[in-house]
């Protein structure tokens, strides 16, 4: 009797190291894509001043500049920030994006004899729409993004700090 449950315990313990130790299968890796960016860039008054950046990922940088305060709903220190976030709140951004049809925007709407207009800079899934002159009126995306930042937990980097 002993030697018949010695003979299935190295029967269970083979089978074990045969099946246990196998690997997952490898898994499709994920293109990783700007879901979410926005530039905004100077004028020659209190324009909110900062690059965001949300990859698909979850990975997210932002870049404050000056003026930023009340597009945000809050302060934060000049410099570069991290943070993680949440992409399915993202998505909701992205989502009304697409249903406004920004995928049927041109990519640029512009005009160089103009001056002392801010660019606005946005990023959707990986289309990109430069919109400082005669473009759509974005303002409520714009909105919806800087409401996400403003709820956002960033985290400075001390060493571009102003």
């Amino acid at each position: 009797m002993s030697r018949a449950f010695g003979l299935l315990f190295v029967i269970v313990a083979m089978l074990t190291v045969a099946f246990g130790c196998q690997t997952q299968p490898p898994q499709a890796p994920v293109d990783v894509e700007v879901m979410v960016g926005l530039q905004r860039t100077a004028c020659f008054g209190r324009c909110p001043v900062y690059e965001l950046s949300v990859l698909n990922t979850g990975e997210a940088t932002l870049k404050v500049g000056r003026f930023c305060d009340e597009a945000f709903g809050r302060s934060l220190a000049e410099g570069m920030h991290k943070a993680d976030v949440d992409v399915t709140a993202w998505k909701e951004a992205t989502n009304w994006a697409e249903a406004m049809g920004f995928d049927t925007l041109q990519s640029r709407y512009d005009n160089p004899k103009v001056m002392d207009l801010p660019a606005n800079i946005v990023t959707v899934n990986g289309k990109t729409v430069f919109n400082r002159y005669g473009g759509p009126d974005l303002n409520e995306l714009y909105t919806r993004i800087e409401r996400l930042v403003g709820a956002t937990d960033w985290i400075a980097d001390p060493a571009s700090a102003r």
